[in-house]
């Protein structure tokens, strides 16, 4: 959480990361699934002829999509036959892919699988093939509880889809990034923040007996917190646990508490806020203050990162992502307005959760 957001700017550019991206991919899938715009969908990928359209006017559109195809595999791309079914090798490609986004997301190093490995590889998918065909021979595509999980299934599927067709088509142009960083250039202004120690004390009158110390220079603060402050950061000399900033400037950068902390922001108290914005220059002391603990409180400042205008090259790449979710958004938007739309929400009682 790196840039301040501006009055009506959405949250979704200012608190824009791969995450929230990810979280809101999800959201916006689940509102296709509420929107109950697979019609459409099928439509865009699968268009039909008016002789395919007679033909499955019985169907419903979901029923349509799941209708098997039977690939035509190439001979010199098949890897692998099981009772006649090819297995290619986009089929281990993929299964590559996942394999290969599943290692980086866990942090490790990703290395070319070795030629022993591509084989373990085919025979999992062997071994795949073999128990989906058994399940089949067994009737087990057959119970009802099955089909709903297939369905729900082929509806996220093809929404994802959908999904990355839209971002492969729309476009964001360069001078749509300059307009909207023009118009909200001071939400990427970074306000300043600091990193401050405290001492805390019970009474004015040791306060007063710890400020002569400190400004006696007969004792470091760090030391001292350690031994006399009552403040939880005693433990660390009186280091805060995070980059304090104008309790405004947090407001109004980040929409809840649980956010500020995720990001290492913190504020204080006005009073305290006040004394601690008041020091001037680093390892400088703050005067005793009363807190509204009724606690006596002095600070020193240990390090400061001034007011920072981010400039456009900075943020370009999440300016014009946000602006494509924006698209995104009003495309699914479109959906529900072209939809036949029914909600029975009074329904939503009786699931169990």
């Amino acid at each position: 959480m790196i840039f301040q957001r501006s009055q009506g700017m959405p949250c979704s550019l200012w608190a824009f990361s791969g995450a929230r991206c990810h979280l809101l991919r999800g959201l916006l899938i689940a509102g296709l699934m509420a929107a109950g715009g697979c019609e459409k969908i099928s439509q865009l990928l699968f268009p039909k002829s008016k002789e395919h359209s007679s033909a499955a006017a019985a169907l419903t559109t979901a029923q349509q999509a799941v209708i098997p195809v039977k690939l035509s595999v190439p001979p010199s791309d098949v890897v692998a036959t099981v009772n006649g079914v090819a297995i290619s090798k986009s089929d281990v490609q993929m299964r590559v892919q996942v394999l290969k986004t599943l290692i980086r997301n866990a942090g490790q190093e990703w290395k070319p699988f070795t030629a022993e490995q591509l084989d373990a590889i085919l025979k999992d998918l062997v071994n795949t093939e073999l128990t989906s065909q058994d399940a089949v021979a067994r009737g087990l595509d057959r119970p009802m509880d099955v089909q709903r999980r297939w369905e729900f299934m082929r509806r996220d599927f093809f929404a994802q889809e959908w999904l990355r067709w839209y971002q492969e088509h729309e476009e964001v142009g360069s001078a749509d990034v300059t307009q909207y960083y023009e118009e909200h250039k001071i939400g990427f202004r970074q306000p300043e923040r600091r990193r401050l120690r405290q001492l805390t004390v019970a009474s004015e009158e040791q306060a007063k007996q710890v400020l002569a110390r400190l400004l006696g220079e007969s004792t470091e603060f760090t030391s001292l917190a350690q031994q006399i402050s009552i403040a939880p950061s005693a433990k660390d000399g009186g280091l805060l646990p995070g980059w304090v900033m104008r309790a405004n400037e947090k407001a109004f950068l980040y929409p809840s508490e649980t956010e500020a902390k995720n990001a290492g922001v913190m504020s204080l108290d006005p009073t305290l806020e006040a004394a601690a914005f008041a020091i001037d220059q680093t390892q400088g002391l703050s005067n005793y203050v009363k807190g509204s603990d009724n606690r006596y409180h002095i600070f020193q400042l240990t390090e400061r990162q001034e007011v920072r205008q981010r400039p456009l090259a900075e943020v370009y790449d999440m300016i014009k992502n946000y602006l494509l979710v924006q698209k995104l958004q009003q495309s699914v938007d479109a959906l529900n307005k072209k939809a036949k739309i029914e909600r029975f929400p009074e329904r939503l009682e009786s699931v169990t959760q």
